[in-house]
């Protein structure tokens, strides 16, 4: 019976630290949270959560069966291949939402030519996960130490594709905030211009932890110790998570919109008592009740407030 090494142990450990934090995440983003009602930015943030659970609980089993076991050791890269690809795929759709929010968040997204060309750009990403499947090593030494890892062909062209578009979507938060003329420019835009940078350097992130673990990929030449292979594959879907949490997550300090102007509307001569009680026409003192789902619905949303409530949507 071989006894556990550091490599082993260290992955052990890393992999249930990251179990523990994403169970942490995932309840702080769902509390309190009506399943039902979920917007389509955060089911992306909640389905990240639960993948990335998913791989490192799943590595973490495999790390300890895999010496010895070609069963383990071939599931292993296939494990990277599925859940990772999926978790990069859905940081993908991510930052591509965040892309519409900061730049089109006026338009519909099917009307968004920028939105469709994003969308259309992750298509190649099923042709490079045929591609790796076809070129996967999944083999045990002589001394029953499993080696996972990408032939030359799926390697090179996963780094190139990753870089790019990582590259690209970091270039598209860039652009509105360097510009003067885009949405995010205007006193009344803080709260966007925020969410634009949040999300720049989540952007940033993504692209170094993809590029550092893809680059160690072709550095062992498609051979690499399965327990690094799925203790550095376990690192860079934590840590892209956590700045995914990040970036969905309100600044220390900021509060939501000021619910009493929304709550509560001050119209002169209404005639409706307020919290002074007894002075019927006293401006100060009304206090009309908050609107109901309908009369929300039937107020006009000027673009500002209408791009202020969807950045709301988009934080905690």
């Amino acid at each position: 019976m071989q006894k556990p090494d550091v490599p082993a142990i260290l992955s052990l450990l890393v992999s249930l630290f990251s179990i523990s934090l994403m169970s942490l995440l995932f309840g702080r983003k769902t509390s309190g949270t009506n399943m039902t009602n979920i917007n389509y930015a955060r089911g992306l943030v909640i389905s990240l959560y639960i993948v990335s659970w998913g791989f490192t609980t799943i590595a973490a089993v495999l790390t300890s069966t895999n010496y010895g076991n070609i069963t383990s050791c071939t599931l292993s890269i296939f494990v990277c291949l599925s859940l990772y690809a999926m978790s990069k795929i859905i940081i993908y759709l991510f930052l591509i939402e965040k892309v519409y929010v900061v730049s089109s968040v006026t338009t519909l997204r099917r009307d968004t030519t920028l939105y469709r060309v994003n969308i259309l750009l992750l298509t190649p990403y099923t042709i490079i996960l045929v591609l790796m499947i076809l070129n996967r090593v999944a083999v045990l030494d002589v001394n029953d130490q499993c080696f996972i890892g990408l032939k030359p062909l799926a390697s090179i062209t996963l780094i190139l594709y990753d870089i790019f578009i990582s590259s690209w979507l970091t270039i598209l938060f860039i652009r509105p905030l360097m510009s003067t003329t885009s949405v995010l420019q205007g006193p009344s835009k803080g709260k966007l211009r925020q969410v634009a940078r949040r999300t720049l350097i989540g952007s940033i992130v993504a692209l170094i932890l993809s590029s550092a673990n893809v680059f160690t990929l072709v550095y062992f030449k498609g051979y690499e110790d399965s327990v690094l292979c799925l203790l550095s594959c376990t690192l860079d879907v934590t840590l892209n998570a956590c700045a995914v949490h990040w970036v969905t997550s309100r600044a220390r300090g900021s509060a939501p919109t000021d619910k009493g102007s929304r709550g509560q509307q001050h119209t002169p001569g209404t005639g409706v008592h307020g919290h002074g009680g007894g002075h019927g026409g006293m401006g100060y003192n009304n206090y009309t009740h908050p609107a109901t789902s309908t009369e929300k619905h039937m107020i006009p949303m000027s673009t500002d407030t209408h791009i202020s409530v969807t950045v709301e949507s988009y934080t905690e």
